[in-house]
């Protein structure tokens, strides 16, 4: 059986415009903590989470000229909160995941269970021309097993 047959069939997605403020508003009314960001055309563009959002929060080390790298994690972390509403103000295109993990809708379900277990944020299903199908979730990929067992 291919991935394609366990697509989650409720879910959100984001435009590359909206503001990561209202995507998180929108994330939390839904309950969910990913949505992938499309394009014009259905063009998948990455995945807007809220480990992304975190990630977004985490100051950066600072590299010298001569390539030594100085943490300033700890003395910059009080000023996390101030990141946070600075980055609600930008677009999600801004903070998008671009890295995430796309499956084809013809790989096999066996590909999804393995990728699942290696990876914390749902799988995205995107064919070859770049066009977004849909996520597949834990959820989502115990239920198309279930099923297919009891064919």
């Amino acid at each position: 059986m291919a991935c394609y047959s366990a697509i989650e069939k409720k879910g959100i997605v984001l435009s590359p415009d909206k503001t990561v403020k209202k995507a998180l508003k929108l994330l939390k009314k839904n309950k969910v903590a990913v949505a992938p960001v499309i394009g014009e055309e259905g063009k998948f563009l990455g995945v807007f989470s809220m480990s992304v959002l975190l990630k977004n929060l985490i100051p950066v080390p600072i590299t010298t000229s001569s390539g030594v790298q100085i943490d300033m994690k700890l003395s910059a972390a009080p000023g996390v909160g101030r990141r946070l509403i600075g980055i609600l103000q930008h677009k999600v295109a801004e903070v998008v995941e671009r890295k995430s993990v796309i499956i084809s809708p013809d790989a096999p379900l066996w590909e999804a269970v393995g990728r699942l277990t290696t990876q914390c944020e749902p799988l995205c299903v995107v064919d070859k021309n770049g066009k977004f199908m849909g996520l597949i979730t834990y959820e989502s990929l115990i239920d198309e097993l279930e099923n297919s067992a009891k064919d």
